[in-house]
C-alpha cells in the first residue's frame, strides 16, 4: 500500500507493521523496536543473516539519552552540520543501565539522524526506529520502490514512494573506538575538517 501520511505510517509502525520509506540516502526499511515481530520481518524481507544488526533512526539527541548512547565530544560538531549528518551512521557505546530492553544484547549501537522531512515527521510520532537499507542482502540498494519491491522476499506494511533515489550507503564512524574511526565511506567521502580524513 502506497502512503506518505506520516501519522498513518507511525501508526503502522507501532501496530507492528514494517514500513518502506525514503530517506537521506537510499530507501530503507524501518519497523518499531519494541515490536520484535516487526524486526524479525525485515530481516525475513531482505533475507538477511540474523547475525547482523539493525540500526537505529533517531530524531535528536533526546532519543540518543532515551536509547542509552554516550555522545563523546568528537561526535558533537558532525550532529550540528546538518549538511552531513544525515549521511552518516554514529556508532556510539551504550550504558548499560539506560538502555533500553530492546538493546540489552549490545554495547553499541549504530544511530542515523535523517535530515528528511518525511521520516523527520515519522519519528516524532514513534520515537527511534531499528531501519536498515530496503535490499535484498548483499546487493546494491535499489533506485525506485519498484525494483525494490521485485527484489524483498515479501511486500512491507507501508511503501512511501519518494520517487528514484540514486544514493549510496551511508559512511559509518565509530565514535566507540578511540580515536574515533571510519568504517565504511559511502554517501559523505570528506571528513578531513573534522580529524577523519577522505575516502
Amino acid at each position: 500500500m502506497a502512503e506518505n501520511d506520516p501519522k498513518a505510517v507511525a501508526s503502522a509502525l507501532l501496530a507492528g507493521g514494517v514500513a518502506l520509506l525514503p530517506t537521506d540516502t537510499v530507501y530503507g526499511l524501518v519497523a518499531h523496536p519494541e515490536q520484535p515481530l516487526a524486526a524479525r520481518r525485515i530481516f525475513q524481507l531482505k533475507r538477511r543473516p540474523d547475525a547482523l544488526r539493525l540500526q537505529v533512526l533517531a530524531g535528536s539527541l533526546a532519543d540518543l539519552e532515551r536509547i542509552g548512547a554516550q555522545l563523546p565530544p568528537a561526535a558533537e560538531a558532525l550532529l550540528n552540520n546538518d549538511a552531513i549528518k544525515g549521511g552518516i551512521t554514529f556508532i556510539f557505546a551504550l550504558d548499560p543501565a539506560l538502555r533500553p530492553e530492546w538493546l540489552a544484547d549490545r554495547d553499541e549501537v549504530g544511530v542515523r539522524f535523517p535530515t528528511d522531512a518525511f521520516i523527520q515527521s515519522v519519528i516524532s510520532e514513534t520515537g527511534p526506529l531499528y531501519a536498515t537499507s530496503a535490499n535484498a542482502h548483499g546487493k546494491p540498494p535499489g533506485e525506485t520502490v519498484a525494483d525494490i519491491l521485485a527484489d524483498l522476499d515479501g511486500m512491507p506494511d507501508y511503501v512511501a514512494d519518494g520517487g528514484r533515489l540514486v544514493g549510496v550507503n551511508s559512511t559509518v564512524v565509530n565514535f566507540n573506538a578511540a580515536p574515533p574511526r571510519i568504517e565504511r565511506w559511502g554517501a559523505v567521502d570528506d571528513l578531513t575538517a573534522y580529524g577523519l580524513g577522505h575516502a
